[in-house]
Formats: C-alpha cells, sequence, structure tokens
C-alpha cells in the first residue's frame, strides 16, 4: 500500500519514507509506528495499542514511546508544536491528522493480521458511582480495574488497558462514539450503588458497531466485606460476559462468506457450528477448524480445537475417535504456544481417553495455572477425578465449571457429571436433582441412565417407572449388557453400584 500526504510518500511493501522522491531515512521501529498511526488514521489510537502493535506488547516506557513519536515528526518535518501530521490527545493518545492526498489510499487500510489478530476487542468504561457517598468512588474504580485485569487473562481478547478508559471517567459518552474512537469491537459499561448495608452493581456489553445490547445483568450483595463483594461480583461479571463475547464473534463469524476468511474467523464460524450441537453439523465445525490450521498452520488455539472436535466425534455419533490425530494436533499446539490453556486442557483430554490419568492432571493442572477460569478444564479434570475414585473432588470440578460458565452450551454435560458422582456416593437426592437437570439436553447421553439408577436404589417405584419408559424411548439400544460394555467412565464397584441400581429400577439384562 502507498501512502501519500503533503510532500510524502509511504510505501508499505518497500518499507520506504520518501519526501519529494528522495528517500528519507528512518529506524524501522519509526517507520511502523507512522505505519500504524496512518492505517488508523480516522480514530486516536492509544499508547497501549502503540505499544501491542509496534512493540508487540513488549513493555515499553512513556519516554521511549514519546521519543518514537519525536522521531516520527522529525522525519514528516512536523514538531510538538505545531502537530500538522502527528496529533497529541492528552491521556487518550496519537492520531494522523495530515490529510491523505490520493483518493484511493484515503480509506484506512487494515492492519495485517500478524500484528493484530483478527479478535474480539473490548473496552471496558469506568463504573459510574451512583452512591451519594462520593467515599466510595474507589469501590466503583476498584471494580472496573479489576474487571480489566480478568478480562486482560483471557488470551483471546484485546482489552483496552485502564490508562485509556479512564480518560471517560465523569463523561456523559456516546458508545459507538467510544468504540470507534479505541477501535473496539464491544464496550462494557455499568453503575454501582451503595445504599445502607447493600451494594448493587449493574452492567450491560454493548456491540459497539450497532449499539445494541448483547449482556445486561444487575448484582445485589449484602456488604459484610467490601472487598470480598468486589472480588465476587467481578468474577461474575467477567464469568458472564466472557461466553457473551464469544457467542457474538461466533454468530459474526458465520454472516462471513467463506472467501473472506482469516484463521481467527474460520475458527470462530467453526465453534459456532460445534455449539449447535447437531450431527449434521458436526462435520461443518470441523471443516472450518481444519481450514483455520491451513490459513495459519502455527494458530495453536485452531490445533487444540482441532483436536477437542476430534474426541468428541464419538459424542456426536460422526465417526470414530482417532487418538493418533488428536494427540498429534494437541501436541502441536503446545509446542506453538505452551501459554494456551485451551492448548494444556485439549492435551489433557487426549492422555484421559487414553486413561493415562496421571498425565491428564498435569495437562489440566497447567491449563488451570495458567488460566483459572477455563471451565472445560474444570469439567475435564472432574472426569479424571471420578475415575480415581475421588468423587466429592470431582464435584468440586464440576461446581466450579457450572459457576464459571452457568450458561454453557454443553451445561447438560456438567449436570449430568455431578449427577453420576453423587450417585457413585450414594447421595441418591442429589443424584437425582442433578439427572433431572440434565435430562433433555441432548449431548448429556447417559442422564437418563444415571437418573434411573439413582431411582432404583432410592426406592422411588414410581418415579423410575417413569423415568425408565423415558429412557426406553429416547435410548431403546440401552440394556445392562449394552452400558457395561458402552460406558467406560466408570470402573470396579463403581460400575457395579451403578448397574445394581439399573435392575432394581426395572432396566432388563439385554
Amino acid at each position: 500500500m502507498i501512502y501519500k500526504f503533503d510532500q510524502f510518500t509511504l510505501d508499505t511493501e518497500s518499507l520506504e519514507l520518501k519526501q519529494n522522491g528522495d528517500a528519507v531515512e528512518v529506524e524501522p521501529q519509526v517507520f511502523s509506528l507512522l505505519t500504524c498511526l496512518i492505517e488508523n488514521s480516522d480514530r486516536v489510537v492509544s499508547k497501549d495499542e502503540l505499544i501491542e502493535l509496534v512493540w508487540d506488547g513488549r513493555i515499553v516506557s512513556d519516554g521511549t514511546l514519546n521519543t518514537r513519536i519525536n522521531s516520527v515528526r522529525r522525519a514528516v518535518g512536523d514538531d510538538g508544536k505545531t502537530q500538522a501530521v502527528i496529533k497529541t490527545f492528552p491521556r487518550r493518545g496519537f492520531r494522523f491528522v495530515a490529510e491523505l492526498n490520493d483518493d484511493k489510499i484515503a480509506t484506512v487500510a487494515p492492519l495485517p493480521a500478524d500484528v493484530l489478530p483478527d479478535k474480539p476487542s473490548i473496552a471496558v468504561l469506568p463504573f459510574e458511582n451512583l452512591s451519594s457517598d462520593p467515599e466510595q468512588e474507589y469501590f466503583s474504580d476498584g471494580i472496573t480495574e479489576d474487571i480489566i485485569t480478568a478480562l486482560s487473562r483471557v488470551r483471546q481478547f484485546f482489552v483496552i488497558a485502564r490508562n485509556t478508559t479512564f480518560t471517560y471517567k465523569g463523561e456523559a459518552v456516546d458508545v459507538q462514539a467510544v468504540a470507534k474512537d479505541l477501535g473496539v469491537r464491544y464496550v462494557l459499561e455499568g453503575s454501582v450503588r451503595k445504599a445502607g448495608e447493600r451494594v448493587r452493581i449493574s452492567a450491560q456489553l454493548i456491540d459497539g458497531e450497532t449499539g445494541n445490547h448483547i449482556w445486561a445483568e444487575r448484582f445485589d450483595r449484602e456488604l459484610e466485606d467490601i472487598f470480598a463483594v468486589q472480588d465476587e461480583i467481578t468474577e461474575t461479571v467477567v464469568n458472564a460476559i466472557e461466553p457473551e463475547l464469544s457467542r457474538a464473534e461466533q454468530d459474526r463469524a458465520r454472516k462471513i462468506l467463506p472467501d473472506n476468511l482469516d484463521a481467527w474467523t474460520a475458527l470462530q464460524k467453526g465453534i459456532s457450528y460445534y455449539y449447535d450441537l447437531q450431527s449434521d453439523t458436526f462435520e461443518d465445525a470441523v471443516k472450518y477448524i481444519d481450514r483455520a490450521i491451513e490459513i495459519d498452520p502455527n494458530f495453536a488455539l485452531a490445533h487444540a480445537w482441532g483436536a477437542e472436535m476430534e474426541s468428541r466425534r464419538s459424542a456426536y455419533g460422526v465417526g470414530e475417535f482417532d487418538r493418533d490425530r488428536a494427540y498429534a494436533l494437541a501436541q502441536r499446539s503446545v509446542e506453538l504456544d505452551p501459554g494456551e490453556p485451551e492448548a494444556h486442557c485439549a492435551l489433557g483430554s487426549c492422555h484421559y481417553a487414553a486413561r493415562q490419568l496421571d498425565t491428564a492432571m498435569a495437562e489440566l493442572e497447567e491449563a488451570l495455572r495458567i488460566n483459572p477460569n477455563h471451565e472445560q478444564a474444570h469439567h475435564v479434570m472432574g472426569r479424571v477425578l471420578a475415575l480415581m475414585g475421588r468423587h466429592e473432588d470431582a464435584i468440586d470440578c464440576y461446581e466450579a465449571a457450572i459457576k464459571l460458565s452457568p450458561r454453557d452450551a454443553l451445561i447438560g454435560v456438567f449436570y449430568a457429571a455431578l449427577s453420576l458422582s453423587h450417585l457413585l456416593l450414594r447421595d441418591y437426592d442429589q443424584a437425582i436433582a442433578w439427572g433431572q437437570k440434565a435430562v433433555g439436553y441432548p449431548q448429556a447421553r447417559y442422564a437418563t441412565a444415571f437418573l434411573l439408577s439413582a431411582l432404583g436404589h432410592a426406592g422411588m417405584t414410581d418415579d423410575a417407572r417413569t423415568a425408565l419408559s423415558e429412557l426406553q424411548r429416547v435410548r431403546p439400544e440401552f440394556s445392562i449388557s449394552y452400558l457395561r460394555e458402552d460406558f467406560s467412565n466408570i470402573v470396579g464397584s463403581d460400575m457395579d453400584d451403578f448397574l445394581e441400581g439399573l435392575s432394581k429400577a426395572g432396566l432388563p439384562e439385554n
């Protein structure tokens, strides 16, 4: 791309800056900084964004950044007083303000994919303090800062830093204008009201392009310990908005034509088909995830999802689990990015499928060390613990997964796992309660069998008769001998207890 302004020409392919046809010597970093500002000339680019884009997120002092800005100005005949080319917006960032004098290049060019991945970007605006007490300002600011910090740990998100978003504090803002100004797709805003010994926090996630609300929620808590409440609400808000962001990205990806896919969009499109929870869209999911790997062979997250999809084939009834392919994809994912929690979770799932339990635990523990809020890692760890016979610990993992993702597309699987663990602990009331919640979810294949076994052990004859009729309707292939052979998540005496409950409930042997 060639950009022209005043007497200057900048060529992004030859990496040349010229003035009246003569080359202007600039350092590569200064050239990249000027290019970044030109390509985003329709908005203010924050200091944090420049550091992310030009320095690849490395720690850079304000002094270093300002020195490079001054070098850009000198190269194009500008200075800090005139600011005819690069304008400083105090507390917000910088903007290229010179007129691009060639019509064909006036449109802002997208940043290269290897500089700014096409992933969900979000700005968290300072939560408004609605309390009559101005001293509570620290509480609302603390909530905002904690949410920014927590979201920043999610590697799939590009999160605008606190120092930039807090420049909007106390201002009446147009959310769409803020989104455009900061170059983000989503904006989270909210308010905090403290009254007596209670606090109410409202939050809403907004699509920056359309202004539509994607998600809104209100949280009421007793103010017994203000900092504990702050931590609890922060965790709850983050856990609620993370899946909403993912769903919004998947919805966006499905609207993009195949010819216009980049690796990130192809992956999101594949994930969206996967979460249709339909066997007839499973191969579409696989196709687009494979396409993401084809577009970018070094995309660790796509390899992790490829391994995950392979391990889910039997659950969807669309072929046999190719263990070698799953292992290869998961191991490649870890090699490409050892800091990607999804990669370790995928590899842990492969080891779990092979009943290599200690190795599986090590990978899942690493996934949770990197991201303690990874709900799938909690879920798979629960399954590993259950195979070890540690059902109480497994329950803790399943409950953590549900707390982290209460509206998960696979929530029925979480419910069914809890039903089974309570069943094997002989807590039949809880096994029945969770089994009843799980029944009806298409991926909770064994939920009715767990429920039936618990009802049989509890001696609830009438309810067992109803559950047996439903089981024979939705799973006519199930019998005691079938489940003994087919269901491998129960071993030893636990299997005997499971089958005994089914027998008591009236399930035939064959």
